[in-house]
């Protein structure tokens, strides 16, 4: 009877895992619908013109439609989290290296409108 309660206690850590935010994500970003969202729910997006590492291309005109995911005072990078300096001055998150922001038109509970092919991805 012992493996058998080992291996269902496996099967639910590991399917539990699955579903979780990843590891020690930053300033409440979690999973919603199987892409990463904003503490608030809003989905995050990667921008696909953010081909640098550290940098991001999402300026001017962009940022009248596009929210930067900005790191709170005193964050830290970890594991697939970094934080890359802006033009501004301020620092953003990315996740494995790309950026994330948030799309002015989406709607808390609604769908994510922000999705572009070839341009804008839900961030995953």
């Amino acid at each position: 009877m012992r493996p058998f309660i080992c291996a269902l206690a496996a099967i639910t850590i590991a399917g539990s895992a699955a579903a979780a935010p990843p590891l020690e994500s930053p300033d409440g970003v979690k999973i919603v619908g199987g892409a990463l969202a904003t503490a608030a729910g809003a989905p995050l997006y990667t921008f696909d013109w953010d081909t640098m590492k550290g940098m991001s291309h999402c300026i001017g005109e962009c940022l009248m439609t596009r929210r930067p995911l900005i790191a709170s005072p005193g964050s830290k990078p970890h594991g697939d989290w970094s934080i890359i300096g802006r033009e501004d001055g301020a620092l953003q998150w990315a996740y494995k290296d790309k950026p994330l922001y948030t799309f002015r038109g989406d709607q808390p509970g609604l769908p994510p409108k922000g999705v572009e092919e070839g341009t804008w991805t839900l961030a995953k």
